[in-house]
């Protein structure tokens, strides 16, 4: 069990849809919760050397700021990013989250992935190459390369 457990935020930015008003937080992991390579996959079948699971990843919450836009901004009821994490955890809408993943069952179909076995995906870290990891506040514009 990770030492410390997934708390939905309260800033976490919902999306609810008139006249259903069913969205919930979720937790959002990277890798991929389903997957083999997540920290939140159990021992001994996780590949991810994160002992203590989720805890041992990056912690965010995709929240709404004062201006109306949507940012993943640092849990700081976790400890602060070291940006050394080899996963990340956060909450957002359990609309994004199921809408974002609801077409992986057919990406791995197509392009064969076999269970248990090894695949890349490239998270875009060329769009981040101008951040600053150094400072204590970090803003981030995601650019194309």
């Amino acid at each position: 069990m990770p030492r410390k457990a997934f708390v939905p935020h309260l800033r976490t930015a919902l999306y609810h849809t008139i006249p259903l008003l069913d969205d919930e937080v979720n937790c959002d992991e990277f890798p991929f919760a389903s997957t083999y390579q997540s920290a939140g996959m159990k021992i001994p079948e996780g590949k991810n050397p994160a002992p203590n699971g989720g805890a041992d990843c990056m912690q965010t919450v995709a929240a709404q700021t004062d201006d109306g836009t949507e940012h993943l901004l640092d849990d700081t009821r976790y400890d602060p990013p070291a940006f050394t994490e080899n996963c990340g955890r956060s909450s957002m809408s359990g609309k994004i989250n199921q809408g974002s993943m609801s077409h992986f069952g057919e990406f791995a179909r197509q392009l064969r992935l076999i269970d248990e076995g090894r695949y890349l995906l490239d998270p875009g870290n060329a769009w981040f190459r101008g951040c600053d990891t150094s400072k204590a506040d970090l803003v981030c514009t995601m650019t194309k390369p």
